[in-house]
C-alpha cells in the first residue's frame, strides 16, 4: 500500500518537528520533504512531489499563496496551517487552491487527521462555513462601500465639526475653536446629519464611529 507523502512548509522548527513526529508515526503516510520559506518550497516541491502540502500561510519571504503562485506543479492537495485564521487569509488561500486551513492550536490528531483526509481528496470546509464566511466578505464589502461613499461625500470643514462631535464638543465651543459663527456650525451639524442619514448628533457620531470616520 503506497503511504501518503506529505511536504511541512512552516520556519517555527518547533512547529515543523512536532509536525514531522507526528505524521512519520502514522503507517500510511511518509514525510517527504520541509521548507522554511517561500522560496525553500517553490525549490523543493519539485523533487518532494507530495501528496499534501501543509504550509503555514505567513512565511519570513511572503506567505503560503506567494509559494503556491511559484509552484509548477498543481496535483498536490493544499492545506494551510497558520497561528490565526482571518476571514481574509482563509478565502485566499481557498482562491489559490488550497482544500483546507487549520488553525496551529488544533491538536495533534486533528492535524494528522486533516492530512488523510485531504489525501483522500476531501474538502475539509463545511459548507456552512463557506456560506458564512462569504456573508461576512460580501457585508464587509458593503462597508467598506459605504465608507467610500460617505467619506467622500464629507468636506474637509464637515469631518473637522464631525470629530469635534465626537469629542463632546458643543456648537458653541466648536464655532469658537474653528472661528466660525453659531449659526454657521448649526447648519454644519445639520448637513452632516442629512449626510449620515442620522437625525441626532450622538447619532451622527455613532455612525461616523462605525464607519471609521472618527477617531475614537
Amino acid at each position: 500500500m503506497d503511504r501518503l507523502r506529505v511536504m511541512v512548509v512552516d520556519d517555527h522548527q518547533m512547529v515543523v518537528q512536532a509536525l514531522v513526529l507526528a505524521l512519520s508515526r502514522e503507517p500510511d503516510i511518509e514525510v517527504v520533504g520541509t521548507a522554511s520559506t517561500v522560496r525553500e518550497a517553490v525549490d523543493t516541491i519539485s523533487t518532494a512531489k507530495p501528496d499534501v502540502l501543509l504550509i503555514d500561510y505567513y512565511l519570513p519571504d511572503g506567505t503560503g499563496v506567494d509559494a503556491l503562485r511559484g509552484l509548477q506543479s498543481a496535483s498536490s492537495k493544499i492545506v494551510f496551517l497558520s497561528s490565526e485564521r482571518s476571514d481574509e487569509a482563509v478565502l485566499a488561500a481557498l482562491e489559490a487552491g488550497a482544500c483546507g486551513y487549520l488553525v496551529k492550536s488544533a491538536p495533534l490528531d486533528q492535524l494528522v487527521a486533516a492530512v488523510r483526509r485531504a489525501g483522500e481528496g476531501e474538502i475539509l470546509l463545511q459548507p456552512g462555513e463557506l456560506v458564512a464566511l462569504l456573508g461576512r466578505q460580501r457585508e464587509q464589502q458593503r462597508r467598506d462601500a459605504e465608507l467610500q461613499r460617505v467619506a467622500a461625500s464629507l468636506t474637509g470643514r464637515e469631518r473637522e465639526i464631525l470629530q469635534l462631535m465626537a469629542q463632546g464638543t458643543d456648537n458653541r465651543a466648536i464655532a469658537e475653536s474653528l472661528h466660525l459663527a453659531v449659526t454657521t456650525v448649526r447648519w454644519y451639524v445639520q448637513v452632516i446629519l442629512e449626510k449620515l442619514e442620522v437625525h441626532s448628533k450622538l447619532g451622527a457620531v455613532a455612525r461616523a464611529a462605525e464607519l471609521g470616520l472618527v477617531e475614537r
